[in-house]
């Protein structure tokens, strides 16, 4: 009977070792598979944070590109948005998903101050977008003068080769000085139509002047906030320096270059109206 009893016993615990080790092993694999599953998630997440992070940091630097180059650039006269400028608004929209509120509290500030730095530039733009029309309209209607005086010429030729005495041939003639005075008039309205629209492209690069470095370093410190939020390190400071330092360069280019493109403007100005004169 003992015997049989501590068969029993035996067999029961044996049991109960593989119960508890079973039990065991399920929880740890429950462990696993919830460990397992948070590592993917903060994968995913991390993985989709970056991706917004570099989607933005790329649209930015293709709108900054696109400001400021504006000054020179035709403004669209069909209502359509510019691709830098919707590809940005896309791209500060995906922050709001995946990041923390700091980031999109900065981004949207950041937004703002691009939204109102673009709207200051294209006013000054304006003036210059309706000298261009108005350019535009001279060169319509000196090249339609221009086709009417061919066919006057061709009709004086005809003239004189079949009747060389056609009184029509004098007003013929004075058709066709006429016509030359008209594109010698409108000629010099464009000379003038051109100084002033270099004159109001040059109102407008001093905004985007006045503007870039707010701009920049308003990008700068989101770039900052990004590797802060990526837990990508670095020496936040020696960062701010290098960029300021080729902010400081970039800026010095900038104005040489215009410089430059001012001299050469003055230059072919006062050689127009030597040659005028």
């Amino acid at each position: 009977m003992e015997s049989f009893i501590g068969v029993i016993v035996g067999g029961l615990f044996s049991l109960t070792v593989v119960l508890v080790t079973l039990r065991w092993n399920q929880k740890l694999h429950e462990n696993n598979l919830r460990e397992d599953r948070r590592k993917i998630k903060e994968e995913r997440e991390f993985s989709s944070k970056q991706a917004a992070f570099l989607s933005a940091s790329e649209a930015l630097t293709r709108f900054l590109y696109y400001y400021t180059s504006l000054p020179d650039k035709i403004l669209s006269s069909n209502g359509t948005v510019p691709e830098e400028i919707a590809e940005l608004g896309v791209a500060f929209n995906r922050l709001h998903f995946y990041c923390e509120l700091e980031t999109i509290e900065k981004s949207t500030r950041l937004g703002q101050m691009l939204d109102e730095a673009l709207c200051e530039v294209i006013r000054a733009k304006m003036p210059s977008g309706f000298i261009d029309g108005d350019l535009k309209a001279i060169d319509v209607r000196i090249s339609g003068t221009k086709e009417m005086n061919r066919s006057v010429e061709d009709e004086i030729i005809a003239m004189l080769q079949s009747d060389p005495e056609n009184p029509r041939l004098a007003s013929r003639y004075e058709q066709q000085a006429k016509s030359f005075q008209e594109m010698a008039d409108w000629e010099e309205q464009k000379v003038e139509l051109i100084k002033r629209r270099y004159e109001e492209i040059e109102k407008c690069r001093d905004v985007v002047r006045a503007n870039l470095r707010t701009l920049y370093e308003s990008f700068r410190d989101l770039l900052l906030l990004a590797r802060r939020e990526l837990s990508f390190a670095i020496d936040e400071e020696r960062y701010r320096m290098i960029l300021d330092k080729y902010m400081e360069s970039m800026e010095r280019t900038y104005e040489e270059f215009f410089a430059e493109v001012r001299k050469q403007f003055q230059e072919r100005m006062q050689q127009e109206k030597t040659r005028d004169s």
